[in-house]
C-alpha cells in the first residue's frame, strides 16, 4: 500500500484516506519489558541508609533547565511564533549547546514544538479516541501547512519530520516484527517515509547541523536495509558532535544483533570511533559505545574487550569528573558486573571479566563517587531502556536511591556487616570502627 504525502503549496495539506482510516482503528501498540537483575543484600535497606552516610542529589528530579526549554518551544509553536523558534532551534543546533544535565538543547526544543500533536495521536492510539477537544489529524495538516509556507527552513523541517518519526513509533509499539499488525505496520512506514522525503531536501554536511544528521539516524528503523548504513550514518553524526556520548550509546545499541549489526561488527565500531575521538576521549568512546548495549546483550561479553571498556571508563572520568557522570558510570558498571555474575554463575567461566568489573567499580566508588544521584540509578536498573514503561519520575527515583544504595555498600559490605559506618565526603571517604 502507497501513501502519498504530497500537497499543492499554500494549501492545507490533507492525510491520504487509506492513512486515516487506518488511523481510525486505532490499533494500541504494546509494549513488554525486562525485568531489572536486584541483587539481594544481607542487611536491610534501612540499615544500608543507616551505616553509608552519602549526600543524595535530586537534582536530577527536578530537571529544571530541561523542563525550561520544552516548554518555551512548546510555548511558541502554540503561539505560531515559527521564525522565533526556528531561529532558537538552528542557534541551539550550530552551538551544539546542552542543559547542566547533558542533554542537547536542540533536542529539547524539537521535542517541545511537536509535544502537542504528538501526545494528541498518542492518546487517540492508547485510549481508542482522540482526547476530547483535541483533533490530531489537524494537528499533522496544521504542520504540514507551516512546512509548506517555509519549505528552506530546516528548522521547521525537523519539527515536522521528528513529528512523523514519533506517531510512526506509536503505531509500531515494541511488539516483535512477527506479532505487527498489518496497519500498524504500514503505518508506521508511511510516516518514517514522509519524514524521509522531507529531510531529503536539506544536506547536513553542508549546513554543518548535527540535528539534521541525528533525525537521518532516527530514520534507520524505517529503510529497507538499515544495516548497510548503520555505520556510516554514525560516523557522520559523531565527527558533527564528537562531544556528545549520545550518539556513541545509540550507536552501540543499533549495531546489536536484535536490531541491525552483531557484535564482531559492534565492536569494531566502537574500536573505530574510539580512534577517531582520541584526542577528545582517551578510550573513552569504546566504552560509550558498548555502554547501553552490554546491558541490552550481555553476549557482548564474550565480545568486549573489558580492560579498554575499563580503560574508557577512567578517560571518561578523567575529562568529566562531575558527579552527574560518577553515578552513570558506576550505575552501568555496577549494571554490568551483576549481569556478568548472573551469566557466569552456573558454568564458572568470565572470571577475567568478573573480575576486571568489579575492580573498576570500586575504583570509580571510592575514586569518584561522592553523592547519589537516584534517577541515574533508577534508569539504569531498567538498563537505560527508558521507553519500556511509564514509571513516575518519582517512583523511578525511589527505586533508584534503594538500588544505589545497595550497591555502594557492596565494597564495604563486610565492614557493614560489622557495624563498620562509611561516611562520603567532598575529600574522600571515611570509614569509622563501631
Amino acid at each position: 500500500m502507497k501513501f502519498d504525502f504530497s500537497k499543492p503549496v499554500l494549501q492545507k495539506p490533507r492525510l491520504p484516506e487509506p492513512l486515516k482510516a487506518m488511523l481510525r482503528k486505532f490499533s494500541t501498540p504494546t509494549d513488554s519489558a525486562p525485568l531489572a537483575f536486584l541483587p539481594d543484600a544481607d542487611l536491610s535497606e534501612e540499615d544500608l541508609i543507616d551505616r553509608v552516610k552519602i549526600p543524595v542529589n535530586n537534582a536530577t528530579m527536578r530537571l529544571k533547565a530541561d523542563n525550561e526549554v520544552r516548554e518555551n518551544a512548546q510555548f511558541l509553536a502554540r503561539q505560531e511564533r515559527w521564525d522565533s523558534l526556528s531561529e532558537r532551534i538552528r542557534m541551539a543546533d550550530q552551538t551544539r549547546d546542552t542543559t547542566l544535565q547533558g542533554t542537547p538543547v536542540v533536542d529539547l526544543m524539537l521535542f517541545g514544538a511537536r509535544a502537542d500533536v504528538v501526545s494528541a495521536a498518542e492518546h487517540a492510539l492508547l485510549h481508542g479516541r482522540p482526547a476530547k477537544g483535541s483533533n490530531f489529524f489537524d494537528g499533522i495538516e496544521d504542520f504540514e501547512m507551516v512546512l509548506s509556507e517555509n519549505p528552506d527552513d530546516y528548522a521547521i523541517a525537523l519539527i515536522v519530520a521528528h513529528m512523523h518519526i514519533d506517531i510512526g513509533w506509536a503505531w509500531r509499539g515494541t511488539v516483535s516484527e512477527a506479532d505487527l499488525q498489518d496497519a500498524n505496520r504500514e503505518a508506521f512506514l508511511a510516516h518514517f517515509t514522509r519524514a524521509g522525503e522531507i529531510l531529503d531536501g536539506f544536506c547536513a554536511h553542508e549546513l554543518g547541523s548535527p540535528a539534521l544528521t541525528a533525525a537521518r539516524c532516527a530514520l534507520l528503523p524505517g529503510t529497507e536495509h538499515p544495516g548497510d548504513r548503520i555505520a556510516d550514518d554514525f560516523e557522520d553524526l559523531i565527527d558533527l558532535d564528537p562531544e556528545n556520548p549520545r550518539h556513541m550509546r545509540a550507536l552501540g545499541t543499533y549495531m546489536l544483533p536484535q536490531w541491525y549489526g552483531d557484535l564482531p561488527a559492534l565492536d569494531l565500531q566502537a574500536r573505530r570511533t574510539a580512534a577517531r575521538t582520541f584526542d577528545l576521549w582517551g578510550a573513552g568512546a569504546y566504552t560509550w559505545v558498548w555502554f547501553d548495549a552490554i546491558l541490552a546483550d550481555p553476549n557482548g561479553l564474550e565480545h568486549i574487550d573489558i580492560d579498554y571498556f575499563v580503560d574508557g571508563v577512567h578517560d571518561i572520568l578523567e575529562r568529566q569528573p562531575d558527579q552527574a557522570t560518577a553515578n552513570l558510570l558506576a550505575a552501568q558498571i555496577y549494571c554490568a558486573w551483576q549481569a556478568a555474575r548472573q551469566r557466569y554463575r552456573d558454568s564458572g567461566n568470565g572470571s577475567a571479566q568478573l573480575a576486571s568489573l568489579r575492580a573498576a567499580f570500586e575504583t570509580v566508588i571510592h575514586k569518584s563517587l561522592r553523592e547519589v544521584h537516584p534517577l541515574i540509578w533508577g534508569h539504569a536498573e531498567m538498563g537505560f531502556d527508558n521507553g519500556v514503561r511509564s514509571v513516575s519520575l518519582e517512583r523511578l527515583a525511589q527505586k533508584g536511591r534503594a538500588f544505589a544504595m545497595n550497591a555502594v555498600a557492596q565494597p564495604f559490605m563486610k565492614g557493614l556487616e560489622q557495624g563498620l559506618t562509611i561516611h562520603f565526603g567532598p575529600d574522600g571517604i571515611t570509614e569509622i570502627q563501631p
